[in-house]
Order: structure tokens, then sequence, then C-alpha cells
């Protein structure tokens, strides 16, 4: 028997666990019926069934094990017949019919929210066939919940499913998306932020450089430069994908190459503060490790691509021994220090000694430092 993934979420004072079965994401009923209605389960299953809403029995060992470790409350008949399990749709109905409308809301809120983090998640992983469809019952579900009139809380249910069309080299249906969600942003632009703008032209940028757009393209990632500038600075790391993604695009060796020193530069700085715990000028500041790193995880893992990818241009461009590349390396190699993937940050490290030479007494100092904050690792 295997615990069963689950997501737990709070409607008013109470909390419900949805399951993620094979069946689909499902409640139990007897929680339903006590956190949200006070009733027993069991009496609260006999009016399901007159009133004949959807529901399922279930006798599944991880349903069933999942259950007894939460200390969910089940009907009398559980260990003979198994758990009833409920769709979102009959809770839904229930709550409306039971006059809880003060929880409707909030319930349908809950349910876009973890759709919405779901579809993005399976991005992330690359899973853009199983996001389409989650991104896609997003925006119906936001649809549905902010009519009659178009609301901009739908704008970054129309990225996501931009995003994911466009993973799936969908390029009219992401235009389509991006084009609700420009609209969206002209018609509240008090309301509309810099990051929204951001996000919206870091992924015309995408589609135009997709469609080979290169100069449309350019101009986008541009704006994206621009309005993450605004809310975060010109050298904030969260700017320097805009930077990355300019580079790409720019079609010109001199200024690609200057938008990849930028990038460089700007994930140097931070890392020396977060891994190495060093200041701008290179002396000692808080202890390493001590300064925060405004992305998460997922986002630093395509950040050693992105590094790793400006390592490669330098060294066809100017020769594996240029010392841009050794440095190249040495950023690459702590922030897969700040991962713990040691193996990877070693050979980086060592790519970039072998680079350096023993004479640059300064860059090998940050190797060295590198190599203590590795074994410290373990």
């Amino acid at each position: 028997m295997a615990t069963l993934t689950y997501t737990v979420f709070s409607l008013g004072e109470a909390q419900l666990h949805q399951l993620h079965t094979g069946n689909g994401k499902l409640f139990v009923m007897g929680e339903v019926a006590v956190e949200l209605f006070q009733e027993s389960p069991t009496a609260f299953l006999q009016e399901l069934r007159k009133n004949k809403l959807p529901k399922l029995q279930s006798a599944n060992r991880d349903v069933l094990h999942t259950v007894a470790e939460l200390h969910l409350p089940v009907e009398s008949s559980a260990n003979s017949q198994g758990v009833c399990l409920l769709p979102a749709s009959t809770v839904e109905t229930v709550l409306i019919d039971k006059r809880r409308m003060e929880l409707v809301q909030p319930f349908k809120l809950a349910l876009l929210k973890l759709a919405s983090q779901e579809a993005a998640r399976l991005m992330a992983a690359g899973e853009y066939e199983l996001a389409l469809p989650v991104a896609l019952d997003a925006v119906q579900q936001g649809q549905a919940l902010f009519k009659p009139a178009p609301a901009l809380q739908l704008f970054p249910l129309y990225l996501l499913a931009a995003q994911a069309n466009l993973g799936l080299r969908r390029a009219k249906q992401c235009e389509d998306f991006l084009a609700l969600a420009s609209w969206l942003a002209m018609k509240e632009p008090g309301l509309t932020t810099s990051i929204m703008k951001s996000q919206l032209s870091r992924l015309y940028g995408q589609l135009y450089a997709f469609q080979s757009k290169h100069a449309e393209a350019l101009h986008a990632f541009a704006e994206d430069v621009y309005y993450c500038s605004l809310e975060y600075g010109p050298e904030d790391v969260r700017t320097s994908l805009g930077y990355y993604n300019m580079g790409k695009s720019a079609g010109d060796i001199e200024k690609s190459a200057s938008c990849n020193d930028q990038v460089v530069a700007i994930w140097a700085a931070t890392l020396n503060a977060v891994v190495l715990g060093l200041t701008e000028g290179g002396g000692a500041g808080r202890p390493a490790g001590a300064a925060a790193l405004p992305v998460g995880r997922l986002q630093l893992m395509e950040v050693v691509d992105m590094l790793a990818d400006i390592t490669r241009t330098r060294a066809a461009a100017l020769g594996s021994g240029h010392v841009t590349v050794g440095e190249a390396h040495l950023v690459t190699a702590l922030a897969l220090i700040q991962l713990e993937e040691r193996a990877r940050a070693s050979e980086e490290l060592e790519a970039a000694a072998a680079t350096f030479g023993s004479d640059d007494a300064e860059r090998m100092r940050l190797v060295d430092m590198g190599r203590i904050m590795l074994k410290a690792l373990g």
C-alpha cells in the first residue's frame, strides 16, 4: 500500500484533502460532511444517494490507506464497501443546495489556483502535452468564475495557455491567447503591473523567435528587460533572462556577446554573495548562504542551462582557453554548488581553474573558495 498524493486547502475554518486517485482528484465524502456541514458522514451519504449526485465508492487499498493515515472521517459502511469520494462538482452543488454561498466563491478560487499551479508545474518539467488540458481547464474555470465581463484575473491564465501551446509548437493558438492577455492589459492599464507586462513581452519574444521573426523577438525581449528593470532593477537575476534572450535574437556577434556578458556579470555578483559570502568588491560580507536567492530550484536549474550555453558560445567564438570562458565555468559551478550538484560543480570548478592558471591569483581565490564550499557539502 502507498500513500496517495493529496492537496490540502482551506475554506473558512474548514480544511479539506483532495486525493489524487487513478479516477481523478477527489474529496473524501466524510470529511466534506464533517468539515463543511457538521453532519455525520452516514447521514450525508444517504442524502447524496437520495439526490443522485455524482460520487465514487472506492475500495482501492491506497485510497483506504491514505484516508486512514490522515485520520479522515468516513461513513459507517466504509469497512465493508469502501469510502465514498466526491468530485469537485458535487461538493460545489451541495454547497449551493445547503445555502453555504459564502464558501462557493472561495471553493472555486481554490480549485482554480490548484489547476494553475499544476499546469505551471507540468510545464516546468517539460510535460507540455499534460499541461495543455490543465491550462485550458483553468481558463474555462476562470471565464466561468469572472463572467460576465472579462477580468484582469484571467491574464495569468491566458499566459499559461499561451505557454503550453507554444511548448507544443502551436503558434496560432499561442498567439490567440497572447492577444486575449494583451487586450485585458490594455483594458486595465492602471492595474497591469510591470511584472505582468514583462511576462507578456517575454512570451511574445519566444513566439516571434519560434516564428523566426528575429527583429520582433529582439524588440519584445528588450521590453521584457525594461519592465523587469522597473520592478527589480537592471542588475537583478530576474532581469538576466531577458538579456540572455536578447543575445539569442541579436543576430550580431558583438551585441550577443555584450548581452551574455551582462548575464554572467549579474549571476557572478549574486552567487559570489549567496554561495561565497562576498561583497560586490570581493571582500568578505555576510556568511556564505546568508543572502537570499530570489529564484527557486527549478528556475536555478534553467539558469545552469543558460550559463552552460553561454560558456559554449564563448568557447566557440574565443577558444576554450579564453579567460571569459573560465569565468562562465566558475559562475556555473557556483550555481551548481547552490543546487548541491557536487559532481558537476567540481567539473566546472576544475574547468575554470584550468582556464585561469595559477598566476591569476584573484580568480583562483574564487575557485579555491568554491572548492571549500563544495567540500563543506560533504
